[in-house]
């Protein structure tokens, strides 16, 4: 068919001039009749879906390692396809006809409509309220200042070219796009740079939420007043009003239907589907007619789905597909209506646009930041944040080139300025705030650095749920607190992100109300931290909760722990205590995941607290001191561990036994002729290596801990020592099992017993169920008949440390032993995949439980893996 023939065109009698194309949807014949299939429209649609999917992904691909959002790769790929590249061969402008438009606009509208109600389902409105009122000030000047500058500059703009014409709404499609920010976008970059959590962070999150909802009340102001003051008013005051409905009516009736319907979470059927998509054109189609697009309809409609879970259920269903991919057709439609080459002949004038509307946001930053002290450095990222744009700033651009309220110049113009703005700021970020800068300020990284129970310990205390309550309260009363060494406690409540919202930390102000609070779990442990903090004035409590998807949890751990300053991070087994003293037997694999990974990453020292009902004897007869017996075999985890028992039997309520286990056989030898045997051991481990320098050394370290340890607690009846003699590892278990089963230990303090290998301990490791206990560790947890808590230590070791450690001899001396044995070979194999049938497992979580064994040189400082 011809797509130019005279049949084949309808001539309005009104418009004679106008001339409307009769196209088939698809055609049946094909090349068989020499028919080019690119004149029907759907063969078209679907060509054009194909290239530019092609094109913005490969630009993702490329500018990804740069931390350049997907946006900016979707903006330069509509440019690219547009008459500025592109568009000018013949190949796209068979595929891209101006016939096509109409189609191509309908679908990517409708795209861009479902992605905002994604958006709307992502956006926590309540997080305004707990914004704070540094941050709102903030937001309201650093969005105030660049939309006032932006109509300046615009009012420029015009000066030099008298030839356009100029009127109120078109300065404030201008400006107004300037001074919005793109919250979406901005979470996605300080996630990916692990700057969520740090004090920068929070603050431009909270910064970039309230600009984000302030931009959607300019599209409600904005969009009716281009036609008259007026019937802006009109619209404004309906749109007020159809949201209260929603908010006070829908919503409730939203809530009984999901109560009611929904017997099981997990799953989301086609029914719930169907509802959604109608629900989102109704809504789309009511703003619409209120007269301000049906972009906000759908967004209301995201932001009152009331089931978080089933909205991160409806998010993943539905992103993908609109998003993903039918999404990158509207930035085509933007692409297309912009031609670079109309201002090739002058690049000074733009050039210099851009570069204005660049330091808007970081000049305002820089002026209402340096009312809060913040640093210069901190107030210019939060501007530079501050200059992310999202769709919304796009779709206001778009909007008024389709409006004509804008010039192609002006257009070309301002969409540059946002892709520019957007652009910069990841890579200038993560450039600024390197993991290895932000390392060079933290030194207290180890119990023994915190010098004992002398000064302050930070600690951050990690809790799953309300069981950890008991245990973790009873460790913290058992640590020694005083005004002279008071605790620090950030104790996170860790929460699995269930939905599309974007991860975050919530700091909970200890002693205040939270009638506001649903989560019944964070509740009950907030309460119980908050009367514990008050009966204990050298406690200082921090109660925070953070909410992350398992795959990032332990990059939120690690970053906070870092941020916080800690030098001690306690984090609970995976599997829970039952009522009865035992552990609970399957437990969670993807907190275990979790733990796994931030044993691997942490900047400071770790432990891994199997609770057991440690202190609930003491707790019901306060006159019973708690029993703790530390197990001392040598090496740096047991030294720090030391360190910690020393301050918990300085605490009063503990009654400390410090065991030191030496070996029989390797005293006979005087330690220096049987180093053969011990390297032969290490072999049937990876990982682990020994030289005689190294193990010597170790041995003066330990000893020169114990002996400091005996002189301090000299003459204190509640602490005591000493030194059992054994042969082999048939002895050390037997000792254990009767310590635990018939000696009423409450808790076990214990190394890890990495890095420097024991031959005591060396044949337990190829038995160790949970190598991440260490091999005393996992020998202690796997008594069944124990009642016993334990908790195990792993001392954080940088690469000063280790480098003072190891000494000038380490190539010359160290065995490298890379070969697992047999059973942690199948223990790795089963951990890389975990089961699918696992309720608690995340799709495509990887663990990496042995990743401290390697060294990441790559990474700039951000991980110390050993």
């Amino acid at each position: 068919m011809d797509i130019n023939a005279e049949q084949n065109l309808y001539r309005s009698p009104d418009h004679p001039g106008i001339h409307c194309y009769i196209v088939n949807v698809t055609s049946s014949s094909g090349l068989w009749q020499s028919e080019n299939p690119l004149t029907q429209s759907l063969p078209i649609l679907a060509m054009q879906l194909a290239t530019v999917i092609v094109i913005t992904r490969v630009l993702q691909y490329i500018f990804k390692p740069y931390h350049i959002p997907p946006i900016v790769a979707n903006i330069l790929g509509g440019i690219l396809i547009g008459p500025t590249a592109l568009g000018n061969l013949g190949y796209f402008q068979q595929m891209f006809p101006l016939r096509a438009l109409m189609m191509l606009e309908t679908v990517s509208y409708w795209a861009l409509t479902c992605h905002v109600f994604l958006l709307g389902l992502e956006t926590d409105v309540a997080s305004v309220l707990r914004a704070g009122k540094k941050a709102i000030h903030v937001a309201a000047f650093g969005f105030l200042f660049p939309l006032l500058a932006g109509i300046a500059l615009f009012l420029m703009i015009h000066k030099n070219r008298p030839d356009e014409e100029s009127s109120q709404s078109q300065f404030v499609y201008f400006a107004a796009p300037l001074a919005m920010t793109g919250f979406p976008v901005v979470s996605r970059i300080l996630v990916e740079l692990k700057l969520i959590h740090t004090d920068l962070g929070r603050l431009a999150m909270s910064c970039a939420l309230v600009e984000d909802l302030v931009g959607w009340a300019f599209v409600v102001v904005l969009l009716p007043y281009t036609i008259s003051f007026l019937n802006a008013v009109y619209s404004a005051l309906a749109n007020v009003a159809f949201i209260l409905f929603c908010v006070y009516a829908v919503r409730p009736v939203l809530a009984l239907l999901i109560r009611r319907t929904t017997a099981h979470r997990n799953n989301v059927n086609e029914h719930y589907l169907s509802f959604i998509m109608v629900s989102v054109s109704l809504f789309a189609c009511a703003t619409e007619v209120l007269g301000t697009g049906s972009l906000v309809g759908a967004f209301v409609f995201g932001v009152i789905m009331p089931d978080r879970v089933i909205a991160g259920m409806l998010a993943d269903k539905f992103e993908d597909f609109m998003s993903g991919y039918l999404l990158p057709l509207y930035f085509v439609t933007c692409g297309l209506k912009i031609n670079l080459k109309e201002v090739n002949s002058n690049w000074a004038g733009p050039a210099f646009t851009i570069l204005i509307c660049c330091s808007l946001k970081i000049i305002g930053a820089m002026i209402t930041t340096s009312r809060y002290k913040i640093p210069r450095r901190d107030a210019f990222a939060l501007g530079l944040i501050s200059n992310t744009k999202g769709i919304i700033s796009m779709f206001m651009a778009n909007l008024a080139i389709d409006k004509k309220i804008l010039s192609s110049y002006e257009y070309a113009t301002l969409v540059l300025s946002i892709a520019v703005m957007t652009a910069a700021t990841g890579p200038i970020i993560a450039n600024m705030y390197r993991p290895a800068k932000r390392l060079s300020h933290y030194k207290q990284r180890t119990i023994q650095q915190a010098k004992g129970a002398e000064s302050e310990l930070r600690v951050l205390a990690c809790f799953h749920g309300p069981y950890n309550i008991t245990g973790m309260i009873n460790l913290f009363d058992s640590s020694a607190t005083t005004k002279e060494s008071p605790l620090n406690v950030f104790a996170l409540h860790l929460v699995e992100l269930t939905g599309r919202a974007s991860a975050m930390l919530i700091i909970h102000n200890p002693g205040k109300s939270r009638a506001g609070r649903k989560d019944a779990n964070s509740e009950q442990i907030l309460t119980a931290l908050d009367t514990f903090a008050s009966l204990n004035d050298s406690i200082e409590m921090h109660p925070l909760t953070a909410l992350s998807p398992f795959v990032t949890m332990h990059d939120d751990i690690c970053s906070l722990a870092e941020d916080r300053r800690v030098s001690f991070v306690i984090l609970p087994f995976h599997k829970p205590p039952t009522r009865d003293g035992k552990l609970d037997e399957e437990g969670s694999t993807s907190f275990r995941g979790v733990n796994l990974n931030v044993l691997a990453n942490a900047p400071c020292t770790v432990g891994l607290f199997v609770d057991r009902g440690f202190g609930e004897t003491q707790n019901e007869d306060s006159s019973l001191k708690r029993q703790v017996a530390m197990l001392f075999f040598g090496g740096p985890d047991d030294r720090e561990a030391l360190a910690y028992a020393s301050r918990m039997g300085a605490s009063g309520v503990v009654n400390l036994r410090v065991v030191r286990f030496q070996s029989g056989m390797l005293e006979s030898n005087h330690g220096g002729d049987d180093m053969d045997g011990i390297q032969g051991t290490a072999g049937e481990f990876g990982g682990l290596v020994t030289a005689s320098a190294y193990v010597e050394r170790q041995r003066k370290l330990d000893q020169m801990c114990l002996n400091e340890f005996r002189l301090r607690s000299a003459g204190q009846e509640m602490i005591h020592y000493e030194e059992k003699e054994v042969n082999g590892e048939e002895e050390v278990v037997f000792i254990l099992r009767e310590m635990a089963t018939t000696q009423q230990i409450d808790l076990f303090l214990v190394g890890k017993g990495e890095g420097a290998l024991q031959p005591l301990t060396a044949a337990l490791l190829d038995w160790c169920e949970y190598p991440e206990l260490g091999p005393i560790g996992d020998s202690l947890v796997s008594m069944d008949d124990s009642r016993s808590s334990v908790l195990i230590v792993q001392q954080y070791i940088g690469p000063e440390e280790e480098a003072e450690e190891l000494g000038d001899q380490r190539r010359e001396h160290m065995v490298d032993v890379h070969e697992p044995s047999e059973h942690s070979r199948e223990h790795l194999g089963k951990w890389q995949v975990p089961g699918e049938e696992d309720e608690h497992h995340l799709g495509g979580f990887e663990m990496e439980p042995f990743d401290r064994h390697k060294r990441d040189d790559g990474m700039d400082g951000l991980k110390y893996n050993y």
